[in-house]
């Protein structure tokens, strides 16, 4: 690799590496540019914006690869699995992003950083700032889990509340950051460095599928650069190998929530944002309001990889987060269940074969959002004989509740 740089998407004008929000010529995104002499090897080095020794690390990334052993099987899929970013160090994917990111701000001689969150990157910024000793300052709307505020403020990080949707924070954080001079590390696709920390969910599917191409990628979205930053992650590494094979991308949106569903159904060039969203997924109920060029760049990726994206109603990702823990051992939040949502529903529909290499990313933890959690007081047992009996009642009823569609 001898160049780097920032490249606009719409404009194409390239600039050098500095802490840009927009591009200076055109207000269009940027994202992180790599020239390189020659292809093939090998051995690929993924391709990061900074040094390995100024990386702020927690130890993310090198998340488990899960094999699904039930739900593949009841819904009739032959490869299916499980991309566990909940197992990052707070619990979410947001810890790849916000590495590099404040990984940059550090090296751009930053002392503090703003991020709006929904939650997970609330958790994650306090983390990488605690860690990195720099100041933090969160903006989560009002209506974000007690469990991902509280998770923030431990790590000593200053949380604020704003009222309204997400939208409401991520203008507040903008124009914070500006006046206050704070790097913002809101992981939209405002800062063009935290989306190469997404990139590297693409990197390791790569080696733990030994170079086997997912034919669909699932992936629950709201502007969505974990999507976009693993599409480019597949293409970088296409561009060294001179191979051709990339995965479809499925972003998946809440019903309530669908700027980016709504306009791939359409079939729309353009998104328009949601003014007021309305979905138990909080993590993804990010209506776009004022940035809805970021759902259209998604869009553009979506179809180029020749993918599609869907919306799920609540009750069918409070289900589907059900099946993960209860037929697969798997505990995520709302947000992260959509993923499986939509791709049951892709199935019912006929989007996908049966005999597609499909892999879910699992983008939160439940312990996250505990709100929507729907379970009986425990019983309070002191013998055998009353132990018995309750098994016998739970036998009887055998989860009916839980029943995968065929």
């Amino acid at each position: 690799m001898n160049e780097i740089g920032l490249k606009c998407v719409s404009c194409q004008s390239e600039w050098p590496i500095e802490q840009h929000y927009e591009c200076p010529a055109c207000g269009g995104i940027l994202e992180v540019s790599y020239k390189v002499e020659g292809s093939g090897g090998k051995e690929f080095s993924p391709f990061l914006p900074l040094d390995k020794q100024e990386l702020i690390s927690l130890g993310e990334g090198m998340t488990s690869l899960i094999p699904s052993q039930r739900i593949a099987k009841e819904i009739g899929l032959e490869h299916l699995s499980f991309k566990c970013e909940f197992m990052n160090p707070t619990g979410s994917f947001k810890d790849r992003p916000v590495s590099i990111g404040i990984s940059m701000a550090k090296k751009f001689g930053y002392k503090r950083v703003i991020v709006a969150s929904s939650g997970n990157g609330a958790g994650s910024v306090s983390a990488y700032a605690a860690r990195a000793g720099m100041e933090a300052v969160i903006l989560v709307p009002e209506s974000t889990p007690i469990e991902k505020v509280r998770q923030a403020q431990f790590y000593g990080a200053s949380v604020i509340k704003v009222p309204g949707p997400y939208s409401h924070c991520f203008s507040l954080a903008k124009e914070t950051g500006e006046k206050l001079q704070m790097c913002n590390l809101t992981t939209t696709f405002l800062n063009p460095y935290t989306v190469e920390g997404d990139k590297t969910v693409a990197y390791e599917l790569i080696n733990q599928l030994e170079g086997k191409v997912p034919d669909i990628i699932f992936i629950p979205i709201g502007a969505g650069p974990l999507l976009a930053g693993i599409y480019k992650g597949y293409e970088e590494y296409n561009q060294f190998q001179s191979t051709n094979r990339m995965p479809r991308m499925a972003g998946i949106q809440a019903e309530g929530c669908n700027p980016i569903a709504r306009a791939f159904l359409e079939e729309r060039n353009e998104v328009q944002s949601v003014a007021h969203p309305h979905t138990l997924a909080g993590g993804i109920g990010d209506g776009l309001d004022g940035y809805a060029k970021d759902g259209t760049h998604t869009l553009t990726l979506i179809r180029q990889s020749k993918g599609f994206s869907l919306a799920v109603t609540d009750e069918e990702i409070l289900q589907a987060q059900s099946w993960l823990a209860q037929y697969e051992g798997l505990f995520v939040e709302p947000s992260a269940a959509a993923a499986l949502a939509g791709l049951i529903t892709s199935v019912k529909e006929g989007r996908m074969k049966k005999t597609e290499r499909a892999v879910v990313v699992l983008t939160g933890h439940g312990l996250k959002d505990m709100s929507c959690l729907k379970a009986k007081e425990p019983p309070v047992i002191s013998t055998v004989d009353e132990v018995a009996t309750f098994l016998k009642k739970k036998e009887d009823k055998k989860w009916q509740d839980s029943v995968l569609p065929k």
